[in-house]
């Protein structure tokens, strides 16, 4: 039975940095497309700032925890993985269901958009059926295998993030007019409180860049492939995050409830066709469909990683740890991604489908920095064995993205107060189903067998 598991749940190692930073950012640059802009509803432009500052340098601390992470472990499940290693089965099994959760409202709301263009551009379709194309086509790609998947995520977020670059310097070198004056006008609507509300909505411009990390298992050097691709993919992000608020809010009116940059569905398509340039509108257009093509793309790959994941170690049922014996893509997983997808995109409720993913994501964002605290005293001495990439000023910016993560998830009680409750109930409820069904089987984990490491300091692994 070992040798049957062992044919049938190995990854094969093509992934080159590139196709890391294409995974990272392809997953996130939907969210300057979109989604972001729901930040102004509750803030203003100057809570729309605060949010992408502090989201950001949240962004930035749980990127370089994921790169130490995953460059050590080189595991397919990503923050599952880790939590199962540093900090147990019940938090492991919460966080592998919660970044499944995560990418999987992601990929729904990334097709609900594009199915709103489709729309737009061609009024007699409707919006279900291209969401179920988008989800069906996506799924169809990945079950072909990963590296065609992020080599096609890779050209297309390459030209989504080119559109961003050239309709910022248009705007910058005087190709159409700009409005500081809205800048003013939306600043603060809702006073200091909006500005904390804020918060909510700002993880949605960086949401998803750990995942670049969940591809490790199947690159060919993840202790370079994985801090090189996930940091560049940190960098662009902030820049490109930096560029959209700068010129969205230039063009559309912030302060006016019932339309405007608030409430858009994106955002950067109508600033474009507020600037009146025909080809910048065609470009923008281009990009979002891309962008949201690409993300929803990167997200089948990853929820499929880490359902994969939690099969392998029979958290649910063993059938999903299977691999294709041609394209080697974990196929079942990679299938069982299209229902989820479609319940959430049934809904159409594009904000609350965001919040569900953004709830998802912030428990992760508590759980990773955690679990490299937990492994760095587990492993205090052996840097050269065990971690070939070392982030800096640790533990400190640990605690303080742990802190950021709960200080953002407690905002979501403005608006979102019973989707908050909802999300934090299922995981507790699915972290105590899973933390007792799995005491009985614990066994002392073998960490040269199964890492390669020396035993570490802490032989137990503790809840």
């Amino acid at each position: 039975m070992t040798n049957e598991v062992t044919e049938t749940t190995g990854l094969v190692k093509t992934l080159r940095p590139y196709h890391v930073w294409a995974l990272g950012v392809g997953i996130v640059l939907v969210g300057e497309f979109m989604g972001w802009n729901f930040t102004v509803a509750k803030g203003g432009i100057l809570g729309a700032l605060l949010a992408m500052l502090v989201a950001g340098t949240m962004y930035v601390m749980i990127s370089l925890c994921a790169s130490e992470l995953g460059s050590a472990t080189k595991l397919a499940g990503g923050p599952y993985d880790w939590a199962r290693l540093f900090v147990g089965p019940g938090a492991a099994a919460s966080v592998g269901l919660a970044v499944y959760m995560e990418f999987i409202a992601l990929e729904a709301a990334d097709a609900i958009v594009v199915a709103f263009i489709a729309q737009e551009l061609f009024p007699q379709l409707q919006v279900f059926p291209v969401t179920l194309l988008v989800i069906a086509t996506l799924t169809f790609i990945n079950y072909r295998g990963v590296v065609a998947a992020l080599t096609l995520n890779f050209f297309m977020t390459a030209i989504a993030f080119l559109a961003i670059i050239l309709f910022f310097f248009s705007g910058t070198f005087g190709v159409f007019e700009l409005h500081p004056e809205n800048l003013f006008q939306g600043a603060m609507p809702n006073g200091m409180i909006g500005l904390f509300a804020a918060l909510q909505f700002g993880p949605w411009f960086f949401l998803g860049i750990e995942g670049a990390a969940m591809c490790a298992e199947e690159c060919k050097r993840p202790s370079r492939a994985v801090p090189l691709g996930q940091q560049a993919g940190m960098i662009t992000l902030l820049v490109g995050a930096a560029m959209t608020l700068f010129i969205c809010a230039n063009l559309l009116p912030s302060n006016i409830p019932a339309e405007g940059l608030g409430v858009s569905v994106y955002p950067l398509f109508e600033a474009a066709q507020v600037s009146g340039v025909p080809v910048l509108i065609a470009l923008l257009a281009i990009g979002t469909l891309l962008t949201c093509v690409s993300s929803a793309n990167g997200c089948v790959c990853d929820s499929s990683r880490s359902w994969f994941a939690l099969s392998r170690d029979h958290f649910v049922s063993n059938w999903f740890a299977s691999v294709h014996p041609k394209y080697q893509s974990p196929y079942k997983a990679v299938i069982f991604t299209m229902p989820i997808a479609i319940a959430f995109a049934f809904s159409g409720y594009l904000d609350q489908v965001i919040t569900f993913s953004i709830v998802s994501g912030l428990l992760c964002y508590v759980l990773i920095p955690f679990s490299l605290i937990r492994f760095r005293k587990m492993f205090p001495t052996h840097i050269n064995k065990v971690r070939p990439f070392v982030s800096p000023l640790q533990p400190w910016i640990s605690y303080f993205a742990m802190a950021i993560a709960i200080t953002i998830m407690s905002t979501l009680f403005w608006g979102y107060r019973y989707n908050l409750i909802f999300a934090l109930l299922f995981y507790l409820i699915a972290y105590f189903y899973f933390h007792k069904k799995h005491k009985k089987h614990q066994k002392e984990f073998d960490w040269g067998r199964e890492m390669g490491w020396p035993n570490p300091s802490h032989h137990k692994t503790e809840e």
